[in-house]
């Protein structure tokens, strides 16, 4: 399985680098907005893209046109993909646009992913046009109702189903236990941004164990002293 990163600022990239387990990132356009803002570098999200692919070095980077038609979404995707063909998975909405262009993109071996999957048949066309993923929004979903580890868990079904080499890439995850329930339901990778995934190491009773080690290996006081 994979783990990512589920961000556009360049510090997170370059900490989740150092964590040593993240394999990869996701953008959406609301984070590329606020990164590059921040970065001053505003209407220029395919430079920052870039910089995130050096920041973050191995694995895939997800990146997210924002045309309104499948002509208009292959073309900035297939500026994205130039940056790193091997790397780069360009995300597509769950829409009739967003998957005719991703039938376009895999004639021309570009990598596509489904992306605000919340229904089984969506997770069937994403199979149909060759997509590497499906990323539903869990905690989105959770919120609305709707339950985010059922829809992770109707689409894992259905993919197993048909044998298909589509994943579900499971993501608005906003708590650890968030991240391993939906791997738990079938999730095959998880994307979450970097205070969840850092808490991911974390545990009350590890913490105890560790201070217990640390105390057994202190060396005695000589007798006589406090």
């Amino acid at each position: 399985m994979a783990i990512l990163l589920d961000s556009a600022s360049l510090d997170d990239a370059a900490a989740a680098a150092r964590l040593g387990f993240v394999g990869g990132f996701t953008t959406n356009p609301t984070l590329m907005a606020r990164a590059t803002s921040v970065a001053g570098a505003t209407g220029q999200p395919l430079a920052h893209f870039g910089a995130l692919l050096e920041a973050l070095p191995e694995g895939p980077g997800c990146y997210q046109p924002t045309g309104d038609s499948p002509a208009a979404m292959c073309e900035e995707a297939r500026a994205a993909a130039a940056l790193a063909p091997a790397r780069v998975v360009i995300k597509l909405p769950a829409t009739a646009h967003g998957v005719r262009a991703a039938a376009l993109l895999r004639d021309e071996s570009i990598r596509c992913a489904l992306t605000a999957v919340y229904a089984p048949g969506q997770a069937l066309l994403a199979d149909a046009v060759g997509c590497v993923w499906v990323i539903p929004y869990v905690d989105r979903a959770e919120r609305q109702g709707v339950g985010g580890r059922q829809v992770v868990e109707s689409l894992a079904g259905i993919l197993r189903r048909l044998e298909s080499p589509t994943r579900v890439l499971a993501a608005s995850l906003k708590t650890a236990e968030q991240v391993t329930d939906t791997i738990l339901y079938g999730a095959d990778d998880v994307t979450a941004p970097l205070d969840v995934l850092a808490a991911l190491v974390h545990h009350p009773l590890t913490e105890a164990a560790v201070r217990e080690f640390a105390a057994q290996g202190r060396p005695a006081s000589p007798a006589g002293e406090a």
